[in-house]
């Protein structure tokens, strides 16, 4: 954006509200013609009032989380020498005499960097690792509960809550128990099983029994995609996880295929 010096002039004692009321109401009726104008003044504002000496302090519509979350997205040194840069640009204009044009062409070069950093920031800032991704999307609740209403000799209620009280390696022991003594194959044993190895850390023996059920005819085969990403995200394989959400996502009927989505866009 280029002006010229009397516009510079112009928007410099707006910003610092040096005109008088005839000239800031003149001014503001500019703005409302010229958007390119209302834009760079807007963005200079912003970023004027964005960073404090201290702390990053938002008056504009960012809220203060999410200058934080975008300062945290970039190295501390980045950070530290763009706001000194903009620190010594305000100190500059407060102790010198230099011209108001030259003023905001540093500070134009100053928006432009601010620009990209919140591109990046918008880009990258919903990107997790894959153990992260595990901590944010692995949700047990939603696994099938096996309690009902005035019974009580249900082993598989009795594993679940073992298995909610992470008593993992006795609740896996009983429902291993129920799944030898019953013919049928459970889906939402098989469920439970996997799980139990998962935080077990046994990720052979999760990823055999999400394969059998992947593998099953049941109606809920199509869960062991969710659960089988799950544990490669456990143990940092980010890239297979993505292969299997990948083949999640090829059905949106598929259990998680929202979710399955999301976490996609978050794993690239």
């Amino acid at each position: 954006m280029n002006f010229d010096d009397t516009t510079y002039e112009k928007i410099a004692s707006y910003l610092d509200n040096q005109m008088d009321e005839g000239e800031k109401v003149a001014f503001e009726a500019l703005l409302e013609k010229d958007t390119e104008l209302a834009a760079f003044v807007a963005t200079y504002a912003s970023l004027d009032n964005v960073y404090n000496e201290n702390t990053w302090n938002v008056q504009s519509k960012a809220s203060v989380d999410e200058v934080k979350a975008l300062a945290n997205q970039f190295r501390a040194d980045d950070v530290t020498a763009l706001s000194e840069t903009i620190r010594g640009i305000q100190k500059q204009h407060n102790s010198s005499q230099k011209s108001k044009k030259s003023y905001f062409y540093i500070i134009s070069s100053a928006v432009a960097i601010a620009a990209m950093m919140t591109l990046i920031y918008f880009t990258f800032m919903q990107s997790l690792t894959a153990i992260e991704a595990f901590e944010e999307y692995q949700n047990w609740n939603a696994l099938p509960s096996f309690v009902k209403k005035g019974d009580t000799e249900d082993q598989r209620a009795t594993a679940q809550a073992l298995f909610q009280a992470k008593k993992y390696q006795e609740a896996l022991a009983i429902f291993k128990a129920y799944e030898q003594k019953n013919t049928a194959y459970d889906p939402k044993v098989q469920l439970y099983i996997g799980v139990c190895y998962l935080e077990l850390e046994n990720y052979h023996e999760a990823l055999q029994t999400f394969d059998a059920l992947q593998n099953s005819k049941t109606i809920d085969n199509h869960k062991a995609y969710w659960y089988t990403a799950l544990v490669y995200l456990k143990q940092n394989d980010g890239e297979t996880a993505k292969k299997i959400l990948g083949e999640l996502v090829k059905n949106p009927t598929n259990y998680n295929y929202e979710k399955a989505k999301d976490l996609l866009k978050k794993l690239e």
